[in-house]
């Protein structure tokens, strides 16, 4: 994500001019129009590239949506908060790549929790892990949208500074300001992590 302000990347593009050009800034008619002809071409590209990164996001949200509604429905089951401590304290029924092999400490554990609930315990280990599976494929999803928002980012900040090595300040704040925006969605998106179950967190 990005962490420094507009005035931080003038400041830092000023200070670069200055120092290769050994004292002044020099802005030839030439130079100046080739910097404002590469910053169109970033921000045309950035802005194409959005679009993707707006489907991906979308995309992601369309679908954390009913699995917070299934984990909420989860955790809202007679016995839950007991049977996470079951899970907690063994390590291996939480692992998604390993295959259920109960100990008998474990076994006995399930039985108890069962007996004391009146619920399976084979059917509520099942449905946890199948929302976990789901929380893996949604954390892939939000990866990759994150990753493409910050190649995207990263070509409207080039605009940006080149509008400003071009003298265009104004028209290099407008663009910075896209790149709020998508530090804010970036942010927002990694707000949604898995917890020590493997599962987001219902709001």
């Amino acid at each position: 994500m990005i962490r420094i302000t507009f005035r931080q990347l003038t400041a830092v593009v000023l200070l670069s001019l200055f120092l290769t050009g050994c004292g002044t800034i020099p802005r030839s008619q030439l130079n100046v129009e080739q910097k404002i002809s590469r910053a169109n071409t970033e921000l045309s590209e950035a802005n194409r590239e959005l679009d993707s990164v707006n489907d991906q996001s979308a995309e992601f949200y369309g679908q954390l949506g009913p699995v917070l509604r299934e984990i909420k429905q989860l955790a809202a089951r007679p016995g839950w908060g007991e049977f996470v401590q079951i899970l907690l304290e063994y390590q291996t029924l939480r692992d998604p790549d390993s295959e259920l092999e109960l100990t008998p400490e474990m076994e006995s554990r399930f039985t108890d929790w069962s007996r004391k609930w009146k619920v399976s315990w084979e059917a509520t280990y099942t449905d946890y892990r199948d929302l976990v599976d789901k929380c893996i494929i949604l954390e892939a999803r939000k990866l990759a949208a994150r990753e493409r928002l910050l190649v995207v980012q990263a070509k409207y900040v080039a605009a940006v500074m080149l509008e400003i090595s071009a003298g265009r300040e104004k028209e290099g704040k407008e663009i910075y300001s896209v790149v709020e925006v998508l530090d804010k969605t970036s942010t927002e998106l990694n707000s949604y992590q898995p917890d020590d179950l493997g599962l987001y967190k219902p709001e």
